[in-house]
């Protein structure tokens, strides 16, 4: 050590320890034996002697205390061991003599008389050696009273009467007092404490009888050592980080160090860290110190663990013994100081640092091992990976999170290279040597495949957790973009194996297991399942690229319909076998496919993952996937639906029995009541309403029984072929030229009949529509023609063909049951084929309501104008007045018809007709006025020909009076205008769309 902090400390222990001389000495003692220098510990004292200083004040007083006067030349001898001072007392106030130190000092007071010793009389203070032999010569004669300095209490005033001789004496005051100049003294740096601590346990472990020093600090040494910490106010703090420095570096070659003197000493360092002074000059360099010695020793307690296999994780009871050898270094790390200073190194990085090589390094080892294996291996060997990181890396997780060291984070980035390599590589070699037509080969390959692409999206859901930087591994569907494509082969495959083998309809129908009341295959239940394990197989790998995606998407759609075409084929041919049981066989087959269809078609959308292709996928790739699912879906729904309504056709045919005897009884009359489906225990003519309840409640039970066999789609296209069948059978059975009664009859039945088979397009069936248009009464088809006619002319564009212009409204006469109509005839449009040179023309309108069995002649007005003269834009400005009972003028085919006619002399020739319905013409107002309206004129057989009411009615004639009466009006021919046909079919494109008889 430098010999002037030898100083500072001997300084320092002579302050501290000044006031016990005896104690002082056993402590110099010691620190002469600890640092070596007894040979020159004199030297080392006499120097440290300027650092402290001793006063002594002498103060005259009188008997009771007060102050006093001193006589004159009274001197105060000071006889030191190499030389002797003197200084005159004041007579007044206080005398203050200065001594180096207090050993061996003695104190002399007398009167100087300058007469006997030759002296001169000089006032103050003096130093002499003669002196100094004078008085010792004098000391031997004289007998005056010496006072040894040592004697004298520190800071407390001692009296002491003083012989002067000659008879005098006086009284004085002493008081010694301690001048302490510590603030002259060298601080120590960090170095020399270190360097005296360091000295202090050497030299107790030598001296120590124990086998392992434990730290402590005998006396006097402990009193020596924390009284010059405390004298140069080095914090606590400091002191255990100096002693800790020294354990950590120990020689244990010297004596081996107890364990117990680092637990104690982090102890004490623990509990006074919160009193420490952040600005003291020793703290940061001792704290740079302790991370040295700190990160040395990480590294010897590192060292037998530089080849252990920290990854994959093994047990977690290799971890307990590195976990004890680093506690004591761990609660050096967590001191809250170092926070205090960012910018100094401290071991708790360095800690985390050497671990995370180790990791990494074994992480890294680890991976040359995978790039080894072959494929198998390898994939059992990744599979056993993230089986290891699942179940038991939790341990391992928590002992680097102390450390700040993301354990699955830090290995698998020093992992992924060699993984995504070692993978990646597999998979191409694979690829190139896999046999496409080997089924067994393209199943295993499949398996082992996806299970691999499974494990490493568990790998990557565990290490996304950590908040990774992008690494290979997040890009890891794209090792298997041209893999997919043999999964979905294999899919495939495997399912239509599995489909092929599901239980015959030889079996009877299980309908628990679905949540069924109705009969179906027993193999359904199995079908499904393939179809959800495929949906499940496509789930479970997550798909997160839109390639996958838009591939795999589309096949499991593609392979369900494949399926379900096969197991539709299966059950089909099952079920059209011959068999004693068919009809419960056809039954089964129709429900199974139609609940396999049904299967599909509600839950692809989530079998197909739409939901995370909307997600994932662009707007074209998603488009084509919807498109190809629904096409694919409607294809096969196709195909299903016309097998299960083959198997239907077949299961009414079954049933056509019932049929034939619904058909016959309903076609037959009341006097028919022997057999079919209404017996009496007597004969009596059957009413119709009777009649009808019958075959009502047969075929109730009928479709009842139906119903609740078949699934609800099935049991629709069922109705279509039992109505099939039914009309099939009426047609057979109906009687041809009867009253409209008997036509009604059946046609009421029938509805009913129809509304129980569900079936709601009632247009398409022929029958019916030709049922109900018998039904109608003579006059009915009557007024339905007119009212059809009328609706045919609003809907018709007639182009440039001939109108008459009119204004028409009607108003409610006074006793509310009469429609007065107004009609004002205003002009009729020229008449182009008309050659006026050649032809005399004279025209003129009559008004009539048709038709006439609501509006006989007798009893009704046809108003007529007067005829027109040659004219061929004739203008008659007439208004007339026709009245109709109210109950006549809404019904549906009331109509006023206007025709115009040319007067000839024998016959009047009818130019056309026009027709407009009564409950069209609008109410008169005198806020709004009615608007002109153009009648189109019409040649009077106008569409007959394809209206069906008119055939109705020409085919009623023969047996009807009325129907007769109307058809001989209407088919009465009366003149027409020369060359009118001929003209229009040359002049089409100006006449219009005017159709002719």
């Amino acid at each position: 050590m430098r010999e002037e902090s030898l100083e500072s400390i001997c300084s320092a222990l002579s302050i501290s320890f000044g006031e016990d001389p005896i104690h002082l000495e056993s402590i110099i003692d010691r620190f002469s034996e600890i640092f070596k220098i007894r040979d020159h510990l004199g030297q080392l004292r006499k120097k440290c002697e300027k650092f402290q200083t001793f006063t002594l004040e002498i103060r005259p007083i009188g008997g009771n205390g007060t102050s006093a006067t001193c006589p004159e030349n009274v001197f105060a001898y000071v006889l030191e061991p190499e030389a002797c001072r003197q200084q005159e007392l004041k007579t007044t106030g206080i005398t203050k003599l200065e001594f180096g130190s207090q050993k061996e000092v003695t104190l002399k007071f007398g009167v100087l008389n300058p007469k006997k010793d030759g002296t001169s009389n000089k006032k103050g203070a003096s130093r002499s050696a003669s002196l100094l032999r004078k008085l010792t010569f004098s000391e031997r004669k004289s007998t005056d009273e010496q006072l040894k300095l040592s004697i004298f209490p520190l800071d407390i005033s001692v009296r002491k009467n003083i012989n002067l001789g000659s008879g005098k004496s006086v009284l004085l005051e002493m008081t010694l007092k301690r001048n302490d100049h510590r603030n002259l003294i060298n601080p120590l740096d960090f170095d020399d404490f270190l360097e005296m601590t360091r000295s202090f346990h050497e030299w107790q472990a030598e001296n120590c009888e124990l086998e392992q020093y434990d730290g402590n600090l005998g006396d006097p040494t402990f009193s020596m050592f924390y009284s010059i910490a405390f004298f140069f106010e080095i914090p606590s703090f400091v002191l255990k980080i100096t002693e800790m420095t020294c354990f950590l570096v120990w020689d244990d070659e010297m004596k081996k160090l107890d364990e117990k003197a680092l637990t104690d000493v982090t102890l004490k360092m623990t509990a006074c860290e919160s009193e420490v002074d952040l600005q003291h000059p020793l703290l940061n360099p001792s704290l740079i110190y302790l991370n040295d010695c700190a990160c040395n020793t990480i590294r010897c307690i590192l060292q037998p663990f530089s080849n252990e296999p920290f990854f994959p994780p093994v047990s977690s009871s290799r971890l307990k013994t590195i976990n004890a050898s680093l506690k004591l270094i761990t609660d050096i790390c967590i001191l809250d100081v170092w926070d205090e200073f960012e910018n100094l190194a401290n071991p708790s990085n360095f800690l985390s640092l050497e671990l995370k090589k180790l990791l990494e390094k074994s992480a890294e080892k680890y991976g040359e091992t995978l790039k080894k294996m072959e494929f198998h291996d390898l994939c059992r060997q990744v599979q056993s990976l993230w089986l290891t990181l699942s179940n038991e890396s939790h341990p391992y997780c928590i002992f680097f999170h102390q450390f700040d060291i993301n354990y699955i984070g830090a290995a698998m980035l020093k992992l992924d290279l060699s993984l995504a390599k070692s993978i990646r590589r597999s998979l191409i070699n694979q690829l190139e040597e896999i046999n496409h037509r080997n089924p067994t080969e393209l199943e295993n390959f499949t398996k082992t495949t996806m299970r691999l692409f499974v494990t490493l999206r568990n790998l990557l859901n565990l290490i996304g957790t950590f908040h990774l930087p992008d690494c290979r591994l997040f890009h890891f569907e794209e090792w298997f973009k041209e893999i997919t494509v043999f999964w979905t082969y294999s899919w495939r495959e495997v399912t239509q194996k599995m489909v092929e083998r599901t239980i015959t309809l030889d079996e009877d129908g299980d309908s628990v297991k679905y949540g069924a009341r109705r009969p179906l295959p027993a193999g359904l239940y199995s079908f499904l399942c393939i179809q959800k394990g495929i949906s499940d197989d496509m789930a479970r790998l997550e798909f997160a690229l839109p390639h996958h995606l838009v591939i795999c998407s589309a096949s499991v759609i593609n392979i369900m319909c494949q399926n379900i075409n096969t197991y539709a084929k299966k059950l089909f041919n099952e079920a059209m076998r011959n068999h004693e049981e068919k009809a419960s066989r056809l039954v089964r087959a129709t429900n199974g496919i139609e609940q396999a269809m049904c299967f599909v078609e509600e839950g692809y959308r989530r079998f197909a993952q739409f939901q995370r292709v909307e997600e994932i996928v662009d707007k074209d790739d998603l488009a084509a996937v919807r498109t190809t699912s629904q096409r694919l879906l409607k294809s096969t729904r196709d195909t299903c639906e016309t097998q299960i309504s083959t198997l239907l056709s077949h299961f009414v045919t079954l049933k056509n029995d019932i049929v034939m005897r619904i058909a016959k009884n309903l076609c037959a009359d009341g006097k028919e009541s022997n057999g079919g489906l209404f017996q009496k225990s007597y004969k009596r003519e059957v009413s119709a309403t009777e009649r009808i309840e019958s075959i009502l409640e047969c075929c109730y039970g009928l479709v009842d029984d139906v119903r609740c066999l078949l699934l609800p789609n099935c049991f629709k296209l069922s109705t279509r072929h039992f109505a099939t069948s039914l009309e099939t059978e009426i047609r057979k059975n109906i009687r041809q030229k009867q009253p409209a009664e008997y036509y009604s009859n059946i046609y009421i039945a029938l509805k009913y009949i129809y509304e129980f088979l569900e079936i709601d397009d009632r247009k398409d069936i022929n029958l019916l529509s030709d049922l109900h248009l018998n039904s109608f009464s003579t006059n009915d088809l009557i007024l339905s023609y007119y009212d059809s006619l009328c609706e045919k002319i609003d809907r018709t564009r007639f182009g440039n063909s001939p109108h008459v212009d009119v204004h028409i409204s009607y108003i409610k006469m006074d006793d509310e049951n009469t429609i007065s109509i107004q009609i004002k005839l205003v002009k009729m449009s020229p008449i182009e084929w008309i050659d006026v040179l050649s032809d005399r023309v004279d025209y003129f309108v009559r008004l009539e309501l048709f038709p006439k069995i609501l509006f006989p002649s007798n009893k009704f007005d046809s108003p007529t104008t007067n005829p027109m003269p040659q004219s061929t834009r004739p203008q008659w400005k007439e208004l007339f007045e026709i009245q109709v009972p109210l109950e006549c003028f809404f019904l549906r085919g009331a109509c006023l018809a206007i025709s115009v006619f040319d007067h000839e002399r024998f016959v009047d020739r009818l130019v056309g007709r026009g027709f407009i319905s009564l409950h069209s013409v609008p109410e008169a107002s005198e806020e709004k006025p009615t608007q002109r309206l153009q009648v189109p004129l019409l040649p009077n057989d106008f569409s007959d020909q394809n209206n069906v009411f008119y055939q109705l009615l020409k085919s009623r004639s023969c047996r009807d009076a009325v129907a007769k009466e109307f058809i001989e009006t209407r088919t009465r021919r009366h003149q027409r205008i020369r060359a009118l046909q001929t003209y229009i079919k040359r002049n089409r494109h100006r006449v219009g769309h005017m159709l002719l008889g």
